[in-house]
């Protein structure tokens, strides 16, 4: 998954001479002379090409709307790559407005209103809606002017373009598993084997079940959770594809690893998986049940080992495939999609707007390198972690060049009707719904969702 390339010596200094030369004539109050040019700064002043006769915007003169998960272990993030943008594009002010953890209602909300924030982050899912409604600014000329896919390592570049062949976001994070955050020293206290196959995960739920522990932490008030544990198990019962295979119209639920996968949820839940107030549970919520101790498992994606591993220190593990059949599977859920920073068609700065988002993706994502240490960088550029891995970072870096296959995150389907009803029908079987009424409601919905 970390694919990074060497950067050719000749490409470095051409772009260090021409970030340089940006620097000498740039703002009013240029202070950075000084400093190394990075390779987001570099393209962006190959493509600015400003007329000499033309007078440099005022600092801060463009003010655009940001909606972003600017909360938590991201805020630092954010704020850097903000800053490092005043270097770059000096006229620009961005005000961020916290994304609501709400399975994106409330941006398609706004998106409905014709409302839309200037910039806002995009999943896959949402790109295939917002086309439709004709509400996303096609970013490739700004692609192209500023040099993006030569910042991107090989493993990245894909996540740049959507299937039409267009870019509509440029990607921000690399790709992630799903995986399990347990509590080692729970496990330990109570004397539970922590599971590496099915058989195992059932025996650990029953146990910290009997000792009044929640054993799986799940913020199920946003549905993508729900779906990520039914796809766990349909990988873990033999079809790498998961639900991914049936949103790509093949396949159905009554298919063998489809029927088994989801007789395993309904046999965790059954057996006391999740507590009662799951469902009105928020990820800040679930996140601080299993900090507390009172849940011994969490599931979420790979992007919360900083997070996590700053509420718990040395106490925390992951776990990838608990949902196997058998130990050892690398066959994973999660993965990578075309998402990211995307800008509204009707911002009345639309180009600036997506320019500020192309360039402002590539310094969000080599924050997260240095500040949260993400061990899958989408860069070509070599960055170091200011405080190194932690320790589930690094054991994830080392078990990542193991990982045979990905699917796909819930907001990275992209038959929208599908989407929908998956989480839906996912939520039910989570609440306890049975298997067989399962099997049939999902496939009625499926015939429906590919007319």
């Amino acid at each position: 998954m970390n694919n990074k390339m060497k950067k050719p010596a000749l490409t470095l200094m051409t772009l260090s001479m021409v970030a340089l030369a940006l620097a000498a004539c740039g703002s009013n109050n240029d202070n950075s002379a000084s400093s190394d040019p990075s390779p987001s700064a570099s393209a962006s002043a190959s493509a600015s090409s400003t007329p000499a006769e033309s007078p440099a915007p005022e600092a801060g003169s463009v003010k655009l709307k940001f909606y972003a998960q600017y909360s938590g272990v991201e805020i630092p993030v954010y704020d850097a790559a903000k800053e490092a943008m005043k270097q770059i594009m000096p006229e620009v002010d961005v005000e961020f407005e916290v994304a609501a953890q709400d399975d994106e209602q409330k941006i398609k909300t706004y998106a409905a209103a014709g409302s839309l924030p200037d910039i806002f982050f995009a999943s896959s899912g949402l790109i295939e809606t917002l086309k439709k409604s004709d509400n996303l600014y096609v970013m490739d000329d700004i692609v192209k002017a500023n040099n993006i896919e030569a910042l991107l390592n090989d493993s990245s570049k894909p996540m740049l373009w959507n299937k039409d062949g267009h870019s509509y976001s440029v990607p921000n994070v690399g790709q992630w598993a799903g995986i399990i955050y347990y509590n080692k020293e729970l496990f330990e206290q109570n004397g539970v084997k922590v599971p590496t196959m099915y058989s195992e995960m059932l025996e650990a739920v029953k146990a910290f079940k009997a000792k009044d522990i929640t054993p799986l932490a799940v913020f199920a008030k946003e549905k993508w959770p729900a779906a990520l544990l039914l796809d766990m198990a349909i990988v873990g019962s033999g079809d790498v594809g998961g639900l991914k295979k049936l949103d790509n119209g093949e396949g159905n639920f009554s298919e063998d690893a489809f029927v088994k996968g989801s007789q395993k949820i309904s046999e965790l839940v059954a057996a006391g998986l999740i507590s009662k107030n799951a469902f009105n549970t928020t990820a800040d919520d679930a996140a601080a049940q299993f900090a507390s101790g009172k849940a011994a498992m969490y599931v979420n994606g790979a992007w919360s080992m900083a997070n996590i591993f700053e509420k718990l220190g040395d106490k925390v593990d992951i776990m990838y495939t608990p949902l196997a059949d058998t130990a050892g599977s690398w066959n994973m859920s999660g993965g990578g999609f075309n998402q990211g920073f995307a800008v509204s068609k009707n911002s009345k700065k639309a180009e600036i707007a997506a320019k500020y988002a192309a360039l402002f993706s590539i310094e969000f994502a080599k924050q997260r390198v240095i500040q949260l240490a993400d061990p899958n960088s989408i860069l070509v550029e070599k960055l170091v972690p200011t405080n190194g891995l932690n320790t589930i970072q690094q054991k994830y870096s080392d078990d990542s060049v193991n990982f045979k296959t990905m699917t796909t995150f819930a907001w990275g389907y992209e038959n929208a009707k599908f989407k929908t009803f998956i989480e839906d029908n996912s939520q039910k079987l989570l609440s306890g719904q049975k298997t067989d009424d399962f099997i049939s409601d999902s496939n009625k919905a499926l015939e429906t969702a590919r007319k």
